[in-house]
């Protein structure tokens, strides 16, 4: 800039110095420059030393000087002839403009090597400067890291704009969307979440609209140059006619006009002024996608924000209305939709500005011939609004059943493994199929609307070539005479006929995709507006130092709850009236007219309670009492209608199904808070997590499972309690813990943690429970009865006012059985044997005799057990390496069916052939046009038209059997046929997959990577066939007109080759990490809706909002990378295609003149220019849907794991003979020399298990958390195969298997096998197997559907076996009250039914199953002891002749077992019958019976 500045002086000095004198505008524009240039220094100074890019002043100002110093210089060069001073000043000029260069480069050169950029956190796009902005420049450096090794996520970090990140977007949206409403609310109308989008993004409109406009003005720049440049060809053909013309031309001269107009001066400055328009039109195309795709994902991560927020805030009856799966849909469909919406929106400002553009140059060289295109394209107007409409609807009956079909493999998969257990693989999938096929007839009617709207979009710019070029032929001319047809005229013509191609065609898909927007936006916006939990139902008072010291922490007051808000207020009365023997009768119990109104009675009536700070009060009550209903009410979570409720001090909640993160043991029960080791130590301690801890293959740093699925229900339970105390709250409300631990870990949990001397004791506890062991110990006991408070006080008052508490107590109080028996044991002996129980209790929680040691205070030698190596349970999502598979492909095409595959090239391949033959048919017609004397021979122009008219129509019929085939034949059969196999596959997985792969992970390939097989992948397979057939077609014309350009096109194809091959290698790899960061954030979306009572009553959602955010912005970021590859390769590949052009018209302006053909150059320019654009476009869709098949690779993946073993038994094995003859007939069940574990690479979790059981037998199965009960079970229902045996290898999914160690006793050791009637189950089919035996599982799950549908997904039996097997299990009176009674709907997840309820409705399952074989697991854990009672005469008496496996940590529910089976660390320690077990005082089975008090 100094010598820049300095020549500038010397210049001056030089014009003031000379005698003649200098023109003041002279003198003062150099003395302008040198002051400009000598203030640039200190400002470029300044602007390197602070700035982490070059400032875009200085850089304009560089090519603005630069430009005009070459005017200047040109200017000079033409006046030197006629002054001698000019010389001077010309070389000065040119010095100014080589010094101006080199500073330009030097400003233009990346900074990344300078300290304040290499200091700057700001992403890699706002440290580039404008030219590197422009070009994407600064992408390189990633795009050939990605030739040279597998780009990570790591590799793509710090690629987002500051605007798109959540913490920006989210709130902005927000504002907007709540002044809308207020608007909205103000006027009586409907908010419009559209709008409010749209106002939001109106600060970016201004620089939006300027850029879509000029980048329009410029692209139709290039045909109007291509006018006079063909104009130009035409006059040096033919010099005679252009002075002809000329002369016609008042004030013309001829002479100066045909030199100005044939000098080769003038035709190299248009050839150049067309590829420098052509150069501003690929810069501006590639800055505006870059700029809208921005914006739309802008909008998107506010909208994720938005929803998942509002998910955070949905009351009862909006969780019913909106299911995880149509949640999940918002973020994975309607919000994704938005990332194209801003590219697809604008198009409205630039398509009617390219039409008209398009329509005035045809004007310009057709006259008003050109209108006649207009009105054609007006005329279709009302077709387009009617498409409109029908696709609306189409679309949005496609999102619903897309919302239903997640909805159903969310809530199937979620429950994968009792889906196993019962062998309903096969009506599952089957409901799974059919929403799928409703969704693909969707599809099929969508694309037989394209079909039949083709010729109106698709075919319309042949439609408006054909009528325009007729109407021209025949009375284009002056007078309406027939109109001359010239190579200028025609091929300007086609020029701009294949511009209004593309803005026609992008008009179908712009509309579409507005629909598309339109409608997925007021999805989210209907969820959006979605009714909120009342916060203020419950007055909450979160600084419990604040409170009087005689107020109560909690106080409710003649207040009435309900889970839905059409409930009718029933009275006490009512309530009071209710038949006492019905034990079973809970929440949904209605008023007598229930059943025709349909409208349910409240859940809690008129209650009042008062609760004192630091007491502990028990909530007691029978199964679906409201028991549970009641905390949730306390924590806001249900609807209040009347009365008053308040609550002081922080709450923490232990519901009564655990809820475990995705996460390690330690941060399941840290929850986000700071780590304490001594509080975390005594928590540890104190929750009886000590012993587990040992056995956790890294201890507390142990990755625990989706849904806990590694974690017992015991050890989950105590990892909520942990949490739960960890947090430190005021108030507890625990709904019944205890239920899922065994009894000696229930007394721990008890005395160390939960009662009066345990470490909650100062804090308010309200504990739901159904045992009543513990009642003397509370300070105060609530009785529900029929969601009323029926008594309330202490222990000793309701035992004296002798009415149903004393009931209950006086039939089933363990202390009475206990006074039975105390007489054979002294008060010492009993000390002492209790004293031995619980040293042995906690010696066999710690492990065998050698394990003792390990269990040092506080757990302190847990870091010394770790073992890394299996600490993770949860497989990262990997993404594959490398260039995709050819095989990838293919797969699509066999899915699609090769015949369709080639009836579409086929269609592809005639209507290209007929638009070329359309072209040299018009070449053909100017020939002979010049060579017939009368013009208007009618019958050649006939003849002509004709031909012209055939072509079209040809066109027309192959454009619509071509839509039809593509989008409604071909495009379904192939989503039919992977979405069949994957989901098929899917369903087929072993257990241990679901075990380590998160759901989201598959609901992501079933939602985004669906959405992309549906519609993405086959709208660009067409794309790129009808592109590629035009590139071929356009080469072979332009190689026959001008034989030269084959010489050319070898080096051209290398060129596009080698670009699309070294950007394919980042862009792939950047696609993949895009759909891997996708899981986590619909697994976090998952977990939260799993878990939204607990966040909502700890107050958590700001953490896990913030959570939600981080992942949101990750995911953006990799998508924002994929952007930038994109851009770069549409940069490299434009720019070439440019220099294409500008060789091409040097070519022939630079021939001798005279031998230019101007049709001919005409022609090949047309298609030079046309193939270039097709180039562009073909190679922009095969590299899309390149990286769309990726989509493809994720689904086979999944598709070609191992699966479990066969279903069926093969009919001609011994196995399946004995199927033939009933089996099993006794239900003798043998494990010979079992062992097992539940993935391979892991420990044994059943050891060397040997033992029989007869048919009939009951027997009991005991064991400390952790011993290997549940996993006996899962082995006879072969949900784990043996180890080492063949199947357990083939069912094996894992990647990266641990080296064997073959000296390990365990690899090497045979699993042995288990027999039931002398079959061999692994001889077995699973279904054969799995549907002979019947099991109640520890966890009840119901489906959303009927009642029926629960009992009976297959529809084979009659209503009659169903009522009666709920008469059996003591259900028949709630489901006859509810509406529509066995066809009455299930909610999601059955939320309305409560969880003893729901094993009521287990036990209805087993019932009607009628197998020789039962298996309760822990079946009764959530009923209170009452009802376990009348379960287990059910048992006794239903299931006498059956053989029956029952795990329970009751003791008393076993004790009349005919054996029991004692299990410690995977192995049997006793097996004998009761009575047997009791009289030895030293067995572990005597030990837990003494604890229980059932001795």
């Amino acid at each position: 800039m100094s010598v820049t500045a300095v020549t500038a002086v010397s210049v001056l000095v030089h014009l003031l110095n000379q005698d003649d004198g200098s023109a003041p505008a002279t003198v003062f524009g150099y003395a302008a420059l040198a002051v400009a240039w000598l203030l640039a220094v200190p400002l470029n100074y300044y602007e390197h030393v602070n700035s982490i890019r070059s400032s875009d002043v200085i850089f304009l100002f560089y090519v603005l000087s630069i430009v005009a110093l070459s005017i200047e210089a040109r200017t000079l060069r033409l006046l030197s002839n006629y002054s001698e001073g000019f010389p001077v000043q010309l070389c000065s000029a040119l010095f100014m403009i080589s010094t101006l260069l080199i500073g330009f480069i030097v400003e233009a050169w990346p900074r990344s090597a300078t300290k304040v950029q290499q200091c700057s956190s700001a992403p890699i796009y706002d440290k580039a400067n404008l030219f590197s902005q422009i070009t994407y420049f600064f992408y390189l450096p990633i795009i050939r890291l990605g030739n040279t090794k597998s780009l990570t996520a790591e590799d793509l970090t710090n690629q987002l704009p500051e605007c798109v990140y959540t913490a920006a977007s989210q709130p902005l949206l927000d504002q907007h969307w709540k002044a809308n409403q207020d608007s909205a609310a103000k006027r009586g109308k409907e908010p419009s979440l559209f709008r409010a989008v749209l106002r939001s993004q109106l600060i970016h409109a201004p620089g939006l609209f300027l850029i879509r406009i000029t980048r329009v003005l410029t692209n139709f720049t290039v045909p109007a140059i291509l006018s006079l440049l063909l104009a130009y060809f035409q006059d040096i053909q033919d010099p005679s006619s252009s002075q002809e013309s000329d002369k016609k031309q008042p004030g013309s001269g001829g002479t100066d006009h045909l030199t100005r107009s044939t000098s080769l001066e003038y035709g190299i400055f248009l050839v150049f002024a067309m590829s420098f328009a052509g150069l501003c039109n690929v810069f501006l195309l590639a800055v505006s996608r870059q700029y809208c795709f921005t914006r739309g994902l802008e909008v998107r991560s506010a909208l994720v924000s938005m929803i998942y927020h509002k998910a955070l805030k949905l009351s009862p009856g909006s969780r019913q209305l909106s299911t995880t799966g149509q949640i999940l849909n918002h973020v994975s469909i309607d919000a994704d939709d938005w990332v194209e919406g801003g590219l697809f929106l604008t198009m409205w400002i630039s398509v009617p500005l390219e039409i008209f553009s398009a329509l005035y140059l045809l004007h310009r060289t057709l006259g008003w011939s050109a209108w006649v295109g207009l009105l054609t394209m007006m005329s279709m107007t009302p077709l387009q609004i009617w498409r409109v409409k029908i696709y609306n609807r189409l679309h949005r009956q496609r999102s619903e059943l897309a919302d239903e079909r997640i909805r159903v493999m969310t809530e199937i998969l979620s429950a994968i493994k009792l889906v196993k257990l019962y062998a309903w693989e096969s009506p599952f999938l089957t409901r799974i199929l059919n929403v799928r096929n409703r969704e693909l007839g969707a599809m099929r009617r969508a694309g037989a609307l394209d079909a039949a709207m083709s010729i109106v979009f698709s075919s319309s710019p042949l439609i408006i070539s054909f009528v325009t070029l007729s109407v021209y032929a025949i009375w284009g001319g002056p007078g309406f005479t027939p109109g001359a047809l010239s190579p200028q005229v025609v091929f300007v013509s086609i020029t701009l006929f294949g511009m209004l191609k593309n803005p026609i065609s992008t008009l179908t898909e712009t509309t579409s995709a507005t629909v598309r927007i339109i409608v997925s936006t007021s999805r989210i916006q209907q969820f959006l507006l979605r009714e909120e939990t009342e916060y203020d139902a419950i007055v909450r008072e979160l600084d419990e130092s604040k409170r009087p010291f005689e107020e109560p922490s909690i106080v409710v007051q003649d207040a009435t709850f309900s889970w839905s808000k059409k409930s009718e207020l029933v009275g006490l009365d009512n309530a009071e009236n209710q038949d006492d023997a019905d034990e079973t009768q809970g929440l949904l119990q209605e008023s007598q007219d229930s059943e025709s109104t349909g409208i349910q009675r409240p859940t809690l009536q008129n209650i009042s309670l008062s609760v004192k700070s630091g007491s502990l009060v028990a909530i007691v009550g029978r199964v679906g009492q409201g028991k549970s209903s009641l905390l949730s009410a306390l924590i806001g979570e249900m609807y209040k209608f009347h009365g008053f409720a308040k609550t002081v001090g922080r709450i923490a909640y232990v519901p009564q199904q655990s809820w475990i993160l995705n996460a390690t043991l330690r941060d399941n029960i840290l929850f986000g808070l700071e780590y304490d080791q001594g509080r975390y130590e005594r928590i540890i301690a104190a929750s009886g997590l000590e012993p587990d801890l040992v056995m956790l293959p890294a201890g507390d740093q142990t990755e625990i499972g989706e849904r806990g699925i590694n974690l017992s229900g015991g050890q989950k339970q105590r990892v909520s309690l942990a949490r739960a105390a960890y947090n430190d709250a005021d108030i507890y409300l625990l709904d019944d813990p205890l239920s899922a631990v065994d009894a000696h870990v229930d007394q721990h949990l008890w005395r160390e943690l939960i009662g009066p001397q345990g470490l909650l004791r100062n804090k308010t506890r309200l504990l739901v429970t159904h045992g009543i062991h513990h009642l003397q110990d509370v300070d105060q006991i609530i009785l529900l009865k029929d969601g009323c408070v029926a008594e309330s006080g202490h222990f000793e008052d309701l035992m004296d006012a002798g009415q149903t508490f004393c009931q209950l107590i006086s039939d089933y109080a363990i202390t009475h059985r206990d006074q039975g028996d105390s007489g054979a044991t002294s008060g010492s002996g009993s000390d002492i044997a209790e004293t031995q129980s619980q040293e042995t209790v906690a010696s066999g929680a710690s492990g065998d005799a050698e394990a003792n040691t390990a269990t040092s205070k506080h757990g302190d030698v847990v870091k010394d057990v770790k073992r890394d190596r299996k600490a993770g349970i949860i497989k990262e999502e990997t993404s594959n390496a490398g260039e995709l598979k050819l095989s990838v492909f293919l797969t699509y095409l066999r899915a699609m069916t090769y015949k369709y595959t080639v009836l579409i090239v086929f269609c592809h391949v005639l209507i290209q052939l007929c638009s070329v033959a359309t072209t040299l048919w018009l070449k053909y017609w100017i020939g002979q046009s010049s060579k017939i004397d009368d013009q208007r021979n009618p019958t050649s122009l006939k003849f002509f038209l004709s031909v012209f008219a055939l072509l079209t129509l040809i066109c027309i019929i192959a454009g619509m059997i071509l839509k039809w085939v593509s989008f409604g034949v071909a495009l379904i059969r192939a989503s039919e046929y992977l979405h069949r196999k994957f989901i098929s596959r899917i369903m087929l997985l072993p257990p241990s997959f679901f075990d380590t792969t998160p759901l989201g992970r598959i609901i992501n390939i079933a939602s985004s990577d669906f959405a992309s097989i549906d519609g993405r992948i086959p709208a660009k397979l067409y794309q790129i066939i009808s592109q590629g057939v035009a590139v071929i077609t356009s080469l072979a014309v332009v190689a026959f007109t001008t034989p030269l350009c084959l010489f050319a096109s070898p080096f051209i194809a290398v060129i596009y080759f080698l670009i699309q091959k070294y950007y394919l290698h980042a862009s792939q790899a950047a696609k993949r990490v895009f759909s891997v960061t996708k899981s986590p954030v619909f697994q976090h979306f998952q977990e939260t809706l799993a878990g939204v009572s607990t966040i909502r009553a700890m107050r958590l959602q700001d953490r896990f909002a913030v959570a939600n955010s981080r992942l949101s912005d990750i995911h953006a970021n990799a998508f924002v990378a994929y952007g930038y590859c994109i851009r770069w390769m549409e940069i490299q590949v434009q720019i070439i295609n440019v220099i294409i052009t500008l060789l091409a018209g040097l070519w022939f302006v630079l021939l001798p003149q005279g031998s230019v053909n101007a049709a001919t150059a005409g022609l090949a320019l047309s298609f030079a220019m046309s193939n270039a654009q097709a180039l562009i476009w073909v190679t922009r869709h095969y590299c899309d849907m390149y990286l769309h098949l990726i989509a493809i690779e994720r689904v086979e993946e999944y598709s070609e794991m191992n699966t479990e073993a066969p279903r069926l038994t093969a009919p001609d094995s011994e196995a399946g003979r004995a199927l033939e003859h009933h089996w099993p007939q006794n239900g003798r069940i043998e494990f010979v020399d079992y062992s097992t574990r539940y993935r391979e690479g892991m420990d044994l979790v059943l050891r060397s298990i040997s033992f029989k059981v007869e048919g009939g037998q009951k027997i009991g199965i005991v064991g400390r958390t952790g011993a290997g009960k549940s996993s006996l079970t899962l082995a006879l229902f072969r949900m784990i195969e043996a180890a080492n045996s063949e199947w357990a290898r083939a069912t094996n999914n894992s990647s990266n298997q641990e080296p064997q160690d073959l000296a390990n006793e365990e690899d090497q050791l045979d699993g042995g096998k288990i027999e039931i009637d002398n079959v061999d189950i692994s001889t077995l089919g699973l279904a054969d197997l799995r549907k002979n035996l019947s099991i109640i599982p520890q966890e009840p799950v119901l489906f959303a559907g009927t009642v029926r549908e629960n009992l009976d997904p297959f529809g084979e039996l009659e209503d009659v076996v169903l009522w009666e097997a709920l008469e059996r299990s003591y259900l028949k009176s709630v489901i006859a009250a509810l509406p529509g009674g066995l066809l009455f709907q299930v909610a999601q997840n059955g939320e309305n039914f409560s969880v003893g309820q729901k094993s009521l409705i287990c036990l209805a399952r087993a019932l009607l199953r009628k197998t020789k074989i039962l298996v309760l697991d822990e079946a009764t854990s959530a009923v209170d002891i009452e009802t376990d009672e009348l379960i287990q005469k059910t048992i006794r008496t239903e299931f006498k002749d059956r053989t029956i496996l029952t795990i329970a940590h009751r003791i008393k529910t076993v004790m009349d077992s005919d054996k029991i089976l004692v299990l410690d660390h995977g192995r049997i320690v006793e097996f004998d019958s009761p009575k047997v077990l009791l009289k030895d005082e030293s067995s572990l089975f005597y030990k837990l019976a003494k604890r229980a008090g059932e001795t």
